[in-house]
């Protein structure tokens, strides 16, 4: 126990030293520190390098408080969760590098800075998503993971070698400098840039690596879905929109992606059985409205929102991993009953399934207002954006809304509510289930002060703030009439249950065809390039065994030979002569 502490400790030291860094930050208006990168030779991009070039301000200071904040609380419910566990100490310390790799990619204005600690999250998300290798769902969650962001970096990298040719600088503020000056390669920039956010956000069409990453420790994917991960993806489209803010082309290509996947991963949220991997289409689906806010204009819209969501996303998820330490399954067929019997989760996730679905007085209704606020704002066609996407947009956020307020609501119903029809390790589900631990559980009761507290200060648009309650209140009630009628919520249309197909083209398509190319390869390997190799040994062979006939090691044969070879060249001597 005392080894379980000390990697607590540890990131403990980590959160305190960030919070005096970002704390005095919190409360001014101006940024008081900025490095602009020097140019090259002959006014050229410099070389790359990988000099800290720290920066923060507001914004900055917020999410690495949420990062180091949720990793300490990680770190804290582990001991009881997973403190068990032969490979406990790699866990931690792979933690511990996960948040070193986040701060890197928040705190930092060098871009290839920010580059090694886009990486190394995903190194370390490969490696705490496999945590269970034994299993071989959990090798191919992480391999895909693993796999689908690093394609997706490559826009990563080429956006920074853009950016570096474009303005003369690596540097993220000077390129912001030199942009306002003269804007160039605003479409190019913009579109690579959001290559990467699409694999790193688990965005429309490259959104599949999420869910799938499920087999990982509960309290791992809360820490990817909450607080370092998939957030690096849309703060890095907030942190470098000035760059493409002129290319309404980037803004369309955004909203659309966000349109597509906050509505579908709403959808696939409401059909599933499974609580963890409904959680984790949501975290896709509130991605996208974070992104949709970039898409407005509205940067810090959301980067608020993903504040919030990060807060009370770790919420469910640590909430739903006392739950299935309890039953034993993160099966929703599991669980129900629940209420009485472990109060406090249930309490502390009612907080978080409300902020997710948008109610008062949670931090989450306050932040989503002021995204729906931006996406209003947008649709008179002054912020980039064509005003009739923005209408677009705008509906199926009001209907992403909806669908959230009802999936939130299932959720809390079956995994607390009824006769409590599942069986857990010790039998039936009324037999031993009892309250989480206190490390697990206290974890909880700060997150789920943090939901609410996180609301103070916050502005209110009465407008988008009326109507989205409506709505999502309309969604909620929809769920409790169904539930009180004795309804299963079981509504699941086959194409939504069987996810519409899409990872067809991860799961089968592209490993067929990449199955394919190789056995293409290695015929042109041996039947191509192996032919000079064959060749060559085979005129070897060739010329051996006639040298070898004229070998015999017989002396006799040798002298006749040789006899023979004398007579003949004094024949062809006196002829020639």
């Amino acid at each position: 126990m005392i080894r379980r502490w000390g990697y607590v400790g540890i990131t403990a030291v980590l959160a305190v030293v960030v919070a005096i860094w970002a704390v005095p930050e919190l409360g001014r208006d101006t940024v008081t520190f900025v490095t602009i990168g020097q140019t090259g030779p002959d006014g050229g991009p410099p070389l790359p390098s990988l000099s800290p070039d720290l920066l923060i301000y507001p914004g900055t200071a917020q999410i690495l408080l949420l990062a180091v904040g949720v990793g300490l609380l990680v770190q804290i419910y582990s001991t009881a969760y997973l403190g068990h566990h032969p490979r406990y100490r790699s866990y931690a310390l792979v933690i511990v590098l996960f948040l070193i790799a986040m701060i890197a990619v928040v705190g930092t204005t060098n871009l290839w800075v920010l580059l090694v600690g886009w990486e190394v999250m995903g190194l370390c998300s490969y490696l705490l998503i496999g945590h269970e290798w034994e299993s071989p769902v959990a090798r191919a969650g992480a391999a895909k993971a693993f796999l689908v962001t690093r394609i997706a970096d490559l826009g990563l990298v080429m956006a920074i070698i853009v950016i570096g040719e474009t303005y003369g600088t690596y540097d993220i503020v000077g390129a912001q400098v030199a942009q306002s000056e003269q804007p160039r390669h605003a479409t190019l920039i913009g579109l690579l840039v959001l290559v990467a956010v699409v694999g790193k956000s688990a965005q429309f069409p490259l959104h599949t690596w999420l869910p799938d990453a499920m087999p990982g420790p509960t309290p791992i994917t809360a820490l990817i879905h909450a607080a370092t991960m998939v957030a690096a993806g849309v703060y890095l489209a907030a942190r470098l929109f000035q760059l493409y803010a002129d290319s309404q082309v980037v803004l369309t290509a955004m909203a659309v992606v966000a349109a597509i996947t906050m509505l579908m991963g709403a959808l696939f949220a409401w059909v599933q059985t499974d609580l963890k991997r409904a959680l984790a289409w949501s975290t896709v689906s509130q991605l996208a409205l974070m992104l949709a806010a970039v898409a407005v204009g509205d940067p810090e819209a959301g980067t608020d929102h993903l504040l919030a969501h990060g807060v009370f996303k770790a919420l469910l998820f640590l909430g739903c991993g006392c739950v299935m330490l309890a039953v034993g399954s993160s099966a929703l067929s599991s669980m129900g009953g629940l209420r009485r019997r472990m109060p406090v989760t249930f309490w502390t996730m009612t907080a978080g399934f409300a902020a997710l679905a948008g109610l008062v007085p949670t931090a989450g209704f306050f932040t989503k207002d002021s995204v729906l606020h931006a996406i209003e704002r947008a649709t008179d066609g002054d912020r980039g954006l064509a005003a009739g996407t923005a209408w677009v947009l705008l509906v199926v956020a009001l209907v992403t809304t909806f669908v959230t307020a009802a999936y939130a609501t299932r959720l809390w119903v079956l995994t607390f509510f009824g006769a409590g029809h599942g069986a857990g390790p010790h039998g039936t589900l009324g037999q031993d289930v009892r309250e989480a631990p206190l490390a697990m559980a206290g974890p909880l009761v700060v997150l789920a002060v943090a939901t609410f507290a996180l609301s103070v200060g916050q502005p209110l648009h009465l407008g988008t703030g009326l109507l989205s309650t409506v709505i999502a209140v309309a969604g909620v009630a929809a769920v409790l009439v169904a539930a009180r009628r004795g309804s299963t919520l079981a509504w699941a249309p086959r194409p939504l249950a069987a996810e519409l197909w899409l990872d067809r083209p991860f799961s089968r398509w592209i490993l067929a065809l990449g199955t394919g190319a190789s056995r293409v390869v290695v015929e042109l390997d041996r039947e191509v390039v192996d032919v000079y190799p064959r060749g060559g040994e085979s005129l070897a062979a060739t010329i051996s065994r006639g040298l070898g006939l004229a070998q015999s090691r017989n002396v006799q044969r040798y002298a006749t030979v040789l006899a023979v070879g004398v007579v003949m060249l004094v024949v062809i001597g006196v002829v020639v002569s």
